[in-house]
């Protein structure tokens, strides 16, 4: 989740989002745990620059090793979420059962959030809605695929593919975490990340 301001600061540089959450993810992470991030940063970052869903889930993968658990949990989850199914229940499943290791119960697993977030947005077509709710339909760690998906989906299309009854909800943050931050809203970051020309 913490990838994707990489990904709107670096709006149209894939490659130099995923260099700094390479930076930013070898504090907590290695490996996988950093392609996600990459992955992840790299999408958002074409979204941002008006790519097409194709062209944000390519951006994504040039950001990895393609031999890697994240780049194959991604094809899998996007092969399986362009199958046709009118039925969005049946996508959601076909998407996790494609991701998903039967029986592991352990679901805080990078590559596996990041295959069915993108799994959830290309299934959705870019549509921000539709994403979120696929990816949180699909459990294991929603909150996770769920952010990455709407992230991807938002990069796409800016604030005005939120829903308003879930724009409203959100307030300003209690600084509970990070005293500093209190009283700042998620759109006063967001301008601050945002590079002029794109605003």
């Amino acid at each position: 989740m913490r990838a994707a301001p990489f990904g709107v600061f670096a709006a149209g540089r894939p490659a130099e989002a995923a260099r700094l959450v390479a930076i930013d993810g070898s504090v907590s992470h290695e490996g996988e745990g950093i392609y996600g991030g990459q992955a992840v940063a790299a999408g958002v970052a074409a979204a941002m620059a008006g790519a097409s869903v194709t062209s944000v889930i390519a951006a994504a993968l040039s950001a990895v090793p393609m031999d890697s658990w994240t780049a194959r949990s991604l094809r899998r989850a996007v092969v399986a979420a362009q199958r046709v199914q009118p039925d969005p229940l049946a996508r959601e499943r076909q998407v996790r059962s494609a991701v998903v290791i039967g029986g592991y119960p352990w679901t805080d697993l990078a590559p596996e959030a990041v295959g069915l977030a993108f799994g959830a947005f290309a299934a959705a077509r870019g549509d921000f809605r539709t994403a979120v709710l696929t990816a949180v339909n699909m459990g294991r760690d929603a909150d996770t695929t769920a952010a990455v998906a709407g992230a991807l989906a938002g990069a796409m299309s800016g604030a005005r593919a939120i829903p308003a009854e879930w724009a409203t909800a959100i307030t300003p943050v209690t600084g509970s975490c990070l005293p500093s931050m209190r009283g700042y809203h998620v759109l006063d970051i967001a301008d601050l990340l945002t590079p002029e020309e794109a605003a």
